[in-house]
């Protein structure tokens, strides 16, 4: 048995068939295969570029033209592709697959082309040349839906037109007729630019004048509005001043009314402090009665205590001896108050002393005494 080992690329699409049947497929596949058994087929998954020209085109008026472009298109269903052309796995299969994609590109072109006649005969030169844009659009919606292109297996991606040109001669004709149609649209131009001119100057002058009617116009509303404006505005001071005296006379009423409150509050608050003084006045009197009779009820209370002690004084001294009394009171007597005393008895005693001898030693210690 040959078994056989292949690691592809991931840009190779793989199919491997045994006994006619697909086993495996898909893209960079790695395969473990038996080469008597089985085969491998592998188309490229990237896509193609094909180019085109076809130079023997006539359009709707017998010219001849040159149309060129590109084609990019992919494989879509690789089933159908590879029954279309060799893809084959041998040591030659990457010459394979640029063979099969040239004959893809072969074949797209002859249905391009095809497509591009139709196309061409249905127009004249001046529109066909004019018009790459719109026939690449055009052939890229025809070959999404033509039957061949679907039974190849691939798909358009984009048909691009590179030029579409004509025959020389064809070409001078053309640029003659044109060069006299742009001297025609020059003088035209100029037969335009003049009247345009004097038209211009035309309108300028009904556009001054309007512009001086409008101006005037203007002037007349603005003087108006202007009068309006003061007169509005002689009418807003007036009612604006009758306002303001009204709110002066209302607060000028609401300031007496406040006043007038005041006042009457300021009385009552008065009368209420002398009718609260005169109570507390009432009340301090009221006090101050009950404070004396108090006070006569102790002092009289104080009179009778001390009346009582007075009276058990006399009693306890009613039968005391006198002379003792004096005796025990003469005792703590200082020594000036006992010679004070001493000549007092003596001034009540003079007229029983005859002859009374005071010698220097006792006026001395009497002198002593005094000091």
């Amino acid at each position: 048995m040959a078994i056989k080992f292949r690691k592809f690329q991931p840009t190779d699409y793989v199919m491997a068939i045994r006994n006619g049947k697909i086993v495996k497929r898909g893209s960079g596949l790695t395969l473990f295969y038996n080469d008597f058994y089985t085969n491998i087929l592998v188309a490229p998954t990237m896509a193609f570029d094909g180019a085109f020209a076809f130079d023997d085109l006539v359009t709707a008026d017998y010219q001849t033209v040159c149309v060129q472009g590109a084609v990019t298109y992919i494989i879509d269903d690789y089933e159908k592709a590879v029954k279309m052309a060799d893809f084959g796995y041998d040591r030659y299969y990457r010459d394979k697959q640029t063979v099969a994609m040239n004959l893809f590109c072969t074949r797209i072109n002859n249905v391009i082309k095809a497509i591009v006649i139709s196309e061409t005969g249905n127009r004249e030169v001046r529109a066909i040349i004019k018009q790459a844009d719109d026939m690449a659009d055009f052939l890229t919606d025809a070959l999404k839906k033509d039957e061949t292109i679907a039974t190849l297996g691939v798909k358009i991606l984009a048909v691009n037109i590179l030029g579409i040109t004509a025959k020389p001669e064809t070409r001078k004709a053309l640029e003659a007729a044109a060069r006299e149609e742009i001297l025609k649209e020059q003088d035209d131009a100029i037969y335009k630019r003049r009247n345009a001119a004097i038209e211009q100057e035309r309108i300028i002058k009904e556009n001054e004048l309007n512009t001086e009617i409008k101006v005037a116009e203007k002037e007349k509303d603005i003087k108006e509005k202007e009068q309006e404006i003061k007169r509005k505005l002689l009418e807003t001071e007036l009612e604006m001043e009758m306002e303001r005296q009204e709110r002066e006379q209302e607060i000028k009423g609401k300031v007496l009314a406040s006043e007038l409150e005041l006042e009457k509050r300021e009385k009552e608050e008065r009368v209420k402090m002398q009718q609260t003084e005169l109570e507390e006045k009432i009340k301090l009197e009221e006090r101050n009665k009950e404070f004396v009779n108090l006070e006569v009820e102790n002092a009289k209370k104080r009179a009778e205590e001390q009346a009582f002690a007075a009276a058990q004084m006399v009693k306890a001294y009613e039968n005391a001896n006198v002379a003792l009394i004096e005796a025990c009171a003469m005792a703590n007597m200082d020594p000036k108050t006992l010679m004070a005393k001493a000549f007092v008895e003596l001034g009540e005693n003079a007229g029983k002393i005859g002859t009374l001898n005071m010698t220097p030693d006792i006026l001395q210690t009497i002198a002593g005494l005094n000091a």
